[in-house]
C-alpha cells in the first residue's frame, strides 16, 4: 500500500477520531497517528516525524507489544487488548490500555496494526491509592500500639485496633464487634464514655482527656483519650471514633516517682542537716587547729611584744633623767649663752642622727682619729671626748665648722648640753621604733585570729598574709636559727578566706622549721603561674621526706612528731582549705636536700573583685 492509500485510511480511521490512535507496521514502527496521540505523549507532529524514536519505558516493554502484534499476525484473532505504558515528553510515565487491531490486505496477508490508546493513569493511581489506604488502615489497626476504635451512633463498636481488642480481653474483631463499653467496663466508666460520645455527636466538638478505666475483672487502666465525630463520604454523622494511649505504666511510674521524690526530699533534708552539722564540725576543727597553732606561737609572740615594751620602759626612764638635767641646764643657757651659741646648739642637735650606734664602723673609727688629730693640732681641750661625741651624733660638718664652733667661749658646756638633748632625741626615737614594732605584732595577731563569720570570701593581698605569719613566727624562726629568703612578685588580689589562708602558711612554715632541726634556710616565694593561677612555695633545707611517709603526708591524724607535739591535722586541714579555694597543694622532696610545698590557687573564685 502506498502513502496515498495510508492517507486515505488515516482520514477514515484516525484524523477525525477523538481517541488516541496510531498506525504501526508489523515491526511496531509508527506509520501514521492523530493529534490526540501527539497530545497524549506531548510531542509535536514534526518531532515525531523527524525522529525515529519509541516512547516505551524500556526495551522489554517494546518487545512485549511486538509480541502482541505477533500473536495477531500468527493467530486467528483480529484484535487484542492489553495494558502497557508510555513515556511522555519530559519523562512522565503514563499507564495506558491498548487495543491493537490487525488489518489484512486483499490476499488476507497482515498489513498494518491500528492501536487505540486510552490513558488510565489517574484511574490506576486512584485504585492504587484506595488499595494502599485500606492496606495502611489495616496495618495500623493490627500493629500500632494504640487503642483505636470506631463506633456507630449507639456507641457500638464498628472496628477496632488489635491493641484495643486485646485490652478488652478479646482475640479478634468478632469478640468485640457490635458490643459496647458496658460489655467490658464497670458501669460508671461505660456510662461516662457513652455520655461523652453523645455529646460529641450533638456538638461536633472533640474531647481530649486523661481517664481512669476499670475493667469488669477489676483491673484499672489509665489512658490518654481523644474522641471526635465520625462522618461518611456525604458528611453525615455515623458515629464517633477515638484513640486511647495506655499510660498505665506511666501513671504507676509517676506514683512511684512521687514516692521516691518524697523519700528523696526527706533524705535531702536529713543530708542537709548532716552536712550543716559536718560543716560546723569542720569549722570548729579548723578553728581549733588554728588556735592550737597560735598556742604554739604565743610564747614567741609575747617575746616579740615584751622586747619593744622593755625598750619603751628603758627609754622612758632615760627621758626622765634627761628632763632633770634640762631643768638645770636650761636656765644657764637662757642667762649665759649668746645668740650664736644657742643657734649653734640647735643647729647641731637638728643635724644629729638619733639612730643607735653600738659599734663604730671602720670609717667611723678613722673619722674619730682624724678629728682627734685636728682638734689636738688646734689645741682644743678634751679632743678625744669631743671627737667621740661628734662621731656618735653622726654630725656632718666641715673641719672649719667644727673649729668655729669649738672657738666659742662656752663650747665645752654646749657640747655637754648637746649630749643631753641628743639623748632625749634618741630615746624618743627608740620609743617610736618600739611602738611600731609592737603595733606590727598586734596587727599581725589581729589579722591571724580574724574570723569572717559570714563565710564569704574577701579581697586579700597574699604577700601581706605571708608577711603577717612571718611576724608571728619571727621568734620561732630566730630561736631555731632559720634564715628566711623571700621572693615576692607582685600578684593580683585574690578573693579568699584570709584567716584560713594564714592558717595554711602557718602550718607550712611551722612544718618547715621542724623539718630543719635547729638551723637552715627557708625560701618563700609567690608569683603568677599564668593568667589564671597564683603559685606560692615554701622550700626548706631539711632532710627531706622518705617515700613511705610521703604516701601518708596529707592523711588526717598522721604525724611523725612525738606524742603531744603534733595532732597530724595540719596538712590535712591545709589541703581542705586549699581545695575549698578550688586550688591544689602538693610537694617535691629530695632526701638530704629538703622539701618544697607548692600551693596553687586559681584567681577565678566565687566572687569578683569590686571595681
Amino acid at each position: 500500500m502506498d502513502r496515498h492509500d495510508y492517507g486515505a485510511i488515516y482520514d477514515i480511521l484516525l484524523k477525525n477520531s477523538s481517541t488516541c490512535s496510531l498506525m504501526v507496521d508489523l515491526n511496531g514502527k509508527i506509520i501514521l497517528f492523530n493529534d490526540a496521540y501527539a497530545n497524549l505523549i506531548g510531542y509535536t507532529v514534526e518531532e515525531i516525524k523527524q525522529h525515529d524514536f519509541r516512547v516505551y519505558i524500556s526495551d522489554s516493554a517494546y518487545d512485549r507489544e511486538i509480541g502482541f502484534i505477533n500473536q495477531l499476525t500468527q493467530g486467528e484473532k483480529s484484535d487484542i487488548k492489553f495494558r502497557s505504558s508510555r513515556v511522555a515528553k519530559g519523562g512522565r510515565v503514563l499507564q495506558v490500555d491498548v487495543t491493537a487491531i490487525l488489518f489484512r490486505d486483499a490476499d488476507n496477508q497482515p498489513e498494518f496494526v491500528l492501536k487505540r490508546i486510552e490513558d488510565v493513569t489517574s484511574t490506576i493511581q486512584s485504585e492504587e491509592i484506595h488499595k494502599n489506604q485500606l492496606h495502611y488502615l489495616q496495618t495500623m489497626l493490627e500493629q500500632i500500639p494504640l487503642s483505636i476504635y470506631f463506633k456507630d451512633k449507639q456507641s457500638r463498636f464498628i472496628t477496632n485496633s488489635l491493641t484495643h481488642i486485646k485490652m478488652l480481653g478479646g482475640e479478634s474483631f468478632e469478640d468485640v464487634s457490635g458490643k459496647t463499653d458496658f460489655d467490658f467496663f464497670d458501669p460508671i466508666h461505660a456510662q461516662q464514655a457513652f455520655d461523652d460520645e453523645q455529646y460529641i455527636m450533638a456538638t461536633g466538638k472533640t474531647i481530649s482527656k486523661e481517664e481512669s478505666m476499670t475493667l469488669k475483672n477489676g483491673s484499672i487502666r489509665w489512658g490518654q483519650t481523644i474522641k471526635t465525630i465520625l462522618r461518611d463520604t456525604n458528611g453525615e454523622v455515623t458515629g464517633t471514633y477515638g484513640i486511647t494511649s495506655d499510660i498505665t505504666e506511666i501513671k504507676l511510674a509517676e506514683e512511684k516517682l512521687n514516692q521516691l521524690n518524697e523519700q528523696l526530699s526527706a533524705k535531702n533534708k536529713e543530708l542537709e542537716s548532716t552536712l550543716e552539722e559536718l560543716s560546723n564540725t569542720q569549722n570548729k576543727l579548723i578553728f581549733s587547729e588554728k588556735m592550737a597553732a597560735l598556742g604554739n606561737l604565743i610564747g614567741g609572740i609575747a617575746h616579740e611584744i615584751n622586747t619593744p615594751l622593755g625598750a619603751i620602759k628603758a627609754s622612758s626612764t632615760n627621758i626622765n633623767d634627761v628632763v632633770e638635767k634640762i631643768n638645770v641646764d636650761l636656765p644657764w643657757l637662757i642667762n649665759h649663752a649668746s645668740t650664736d651659741e644657742i643657734n649653734w646648739l640647735f643647729n647641731l642637735i637638728n643635724d644629729s642622727d638619733a639612730r643607735d650606734i653600738s659599734v663604730f664602723s671602720k670609717d667611723e673609727r678613722q673619722k674619730k682619729r682624724d678629728l682627734t688629730a685636728l682638734l689636738e693640732k688646734n689645741n682644743i681641750e678634751n679632743a678625744i671626748s669631743i671627737a667621740d661625741t661628734i662621731v656618735t651624733l653622726r654630725l656632718n660638718k666641715t673641719d672649719e665648722e667644727y673649729l668655729e664652733f669649738l672657738s666659742l667661749p662656752n663650747a665645752q658646756i654646749l657640747l655637754q648640753m648637746l649630749k643631753v638633748l641628743f639623748s632625749l632625741k634618741r630615746n624618743a626615737n627608740n620609743i617610736y621604733i618600739s611602738v611600731e614594732k609592737a603595733s606590727h605584732v598586734v596587727r599581725a595577731l589581729k589579722n591571724y585570729i580574724h574570723k569572717n563569720n559570714s563565710g564569704t570570701k574577701e579581697s586579700a593581698n597574699l604577700v601581706e598574709t605571708i608577711e603577717t605569719v612571718l611576724i608571728l613566727t619571727a621568734n620561732m624562726l630566730k630561736n631555731n636559727k632559720i634564715e628566711v629568703i623571700t621572693q615576692f612578685e607582685k600578684v593580683p588580689l585574690l578573693f579568699c578566706r584570709q584567716d584560713e589562708i594564714c592558717q595554711v602558711w602557718t602550718n607550712l612554715i611551722t612544718n618547715a622549721v621542724q623539718a630543719m632541726d635547729q638551723g637552715g634556710t627557708l625560701e618563700i616565694g609567690i608569683k603568677s603561674k599564668d593568667d589564671e593561677h597564683i603559685l606560692v612555695w615554701f622550700k626548706d633545707s631539711g632532710s627531706g621526706i622518705c617515700p613511705e611517709t610521703a604516701k601518708h603526708i596529707f592523711e588526717p591524724y598522721f604525724t611523725t612528731k612525738e606524742t603531744g607535739i603534733g595532732t597530724g591535722m595540719g596538712l590535712d586541714i591545709s589541703r581542705q582549705i586549699v581545695e575549698n579555694h578550688h586550688g591544689r597543694i602538693y610537694f617535691e622532696t629530695t632526701t638530704d636536700q629538703g622539701t618544697t610545698f607548692f600551693v596553687e590557687i586559681p584567681l577565678n573564685q566565687d566572687q569578683k573583685l569590686p571595681n
